[in-house]
């Protein structure tokens, strides 16, 4: 099984597991203190790749803006997810906001130039399909 194939499955299923503790954190604690609380499960991993890679990144100010820009749309993202499951059930939102590659497709076809083949947009409108179907 390729290495991609692999870490693509692990982080969706891992990424099941956070909206799940998301909602479960959002019973106990308003949306701010899980955003804060959340961050701390950050530092091992951080911890891990500074002992085990340095801190060696190279200077690219494109990559570090792009890097910098991608941390901050994850960071209100995230805000703006737990936001969402303090007041919405976890079964509409997590679907809602896991249309996230819907976004990123047509910005890779604006900016980058990628192609969007006919199987795309298949499966934008069956994505489109689904959320439909899971919401009341």
């Amino acid at each position: 099984m390729s290495q991609w194939l692999i870490f693509s499955l692990l982080a969706g299923g891992l990424w099941g597991v956070w909206g799940f503790l998301g909602k479960v954190a959002n019973q106990h604690l308003p949306p701010h203190g899980v955003y804060l609380i959340g961050m701390l499960g950050y530092l091992p991993v951080a911890g891990f790749l500074l002992a085990a890679q340095g801190v060696n990144i190279p200077w690219q100010p494109w990559g570090w803006g792009a890097a910098w820009g991608a941390g901050l749309s994850t960071a209100i993202g995230l805000f703006c997810f737990f936001r969402a499951l303090a007041s919405g059930e976890a079964a509409l939102v997590v679907p809602l906001t896991a249309m996230y590659p819907v976004v990123t497709v047509i910005l890779s076809w604006l900016i980058l130039k990628e192609a969007i083949t006919l199987r795309h947009l298949a499966g934008i409108i069956l994505a489109l399909a689904a959320v439909w179907l899971l919401s009341k």
